[in-house]
């Protein structure tokens, strides 16, 4: 992840949103209404609103990782954990269907409730080709978010995100100058070493030229084409991640070409390495700041938080006890009473509750 920009706000609001997605624009030349690009957020309705206005045309995924965490809040087995992302990851509308329908058998109404979110968000079958990402969730800013949150109790000079964020670009840096051993970047050779070994349960048809049929010999035994002159598998994800799927690999291994020649060039170390060129300029400590004529800006007036708000309770003196809870009471009362009358606990609070009516008036 290259941290292209960041912004602290008073609170997440339509308002705030418009105007760092108006800067964005500007910065990064955004023409077209966003055709083109692809926005990975959570289902913040300020940031909703806003992009429909400002980029209409932008594919804006949902992270999948929220909606199932809401989704969970209802169904909690854990067994539908997998069936739920086996459902967001399926690389074409078929297969999205049949993992649908699995789930349906276990939970109709939690196959219903998924659809609540239009898929086209979250689903990765639904996304266009062209993106070359085939991203459904948002872990690269909840990673940001992570190493900055002790940041955000700090005022917003003394929050270092700008140090974080320049250590970790020259981090990055010198990894990358490490990389002799392959022309492609690490985590994506990972992901290709999967694929390879999915290989072994495929069995492949040629048909001499471009044209390859691909036949899974496990597990429900579908069949995929594979078109290795336009990059296309029907199973979805070759041409949506720019990646060569397990079938296209088949396909591959069984023409004798080279998997490095079908691989986008976005995922090279070439491409990482031009990337981080742009790296973050020092800047003088505060004290060597031009004193600006401008007003002084003022203090976020207090947000209050939803939920109910906190007691204060008085402030006790040094000694003093604490104050004594009515639970707390009752709970001593009932075991001085089994102590002294070897009595059990429901004996006990029988006793205790006729005395209290004794002493009540009438």
């Amino acid at each position: 992840m290259y941290p292209v920009a960041w912004a602290v706000v008073e609170k997440e609001t339509t308002e705030t949103w418009e105007w760092f997605i108006g800067l964005l624009i500007k910065d990064l030349d955004i023409n077209d209404q966003g055709e083109g690009w692809v926005f990975i957020s959570d289902q913040q309705k300020g940031l909703i609103s806003a992009m429909q206005d400002y980029l209409p045309k932008a594919q804006h995924r949902m992270c999948a990782r929220h909606i199932y965490a809401n989704w969970k809040k209802k169904f909690r087995e854990h067994a539908l954990q997998k069936k739920f992302w086996a459902i967001a990851k399926a690389a074409n509308r078929e297969d999205f269907m049949y993992r649908k329908a699995k789930l349906a058998q276990d939970t109709l109404e939690g196959a219903r409730d998924i659809m609540r979110t239009e898929p086209k968000h979250w689903a990765r079958a639904f996304f266009p080709v062209g993106s070359l990402c085939d991203s459904v969730d948002n872990n690269l800013c909840e990673s940001f978010n992570n190493a900055i949150v002790e940041a955000r109790f700090y005022p917003i000079i003394s929050m270092l995100i700008r140090h974080k964020m320049t250590l970790r670009v020259q981090e990055n840096r010198s990894k990358s100058a490490k990389w002799k051993s392959s022309d492609i970047c690490p985590n994506i050779f990972k992901k290709l070493k999967v694929a390879i070994k999915m290989t072994q349960f495929c069995d492949v048809l040629w048909n001499g030229k471009e044209g390859f049929e691909v036949k899974h010999v496990s597990g429900r035994g579908r069949s995929y084409t594979v078109n290795l002159d336009k990059w296309t598998c029907s199973c979805g994800y070759f041409q949506l991640a720019g990646l060569p799927c397990c079938h296209a690999i088949s396909a591959i291994y069984k023409s004798g070409r080279n998997i490095a020649d079908f691989i986008h060039k976005c995922y090279s170390v070439e491409q990482f390495k031009k990337i981080y060129e742009h790296c973050l300029e020092p800047a003088e400590g505060h004290e060597r700041w031009p004193v600006s004529d401008k007003p002084r800006p003022q203090a976020p007036g207090y947000v209050s938080m939803p939920g109910r708000p906190r007691k204060n309770d008085r402030k006790r003196e040094e000694g003093e006890a604490p104050k004594e809870r009515k639970c707390q009471s009752m709970a001593l009362k009932l075991l001085a009473a089994c102590v002294a009358t070897r009595a059990t606990t429901r004996q006990a609070a029988t006793r205790i509750l006729k005395k209290g009516r004794r002493r009540m008036p009438s």
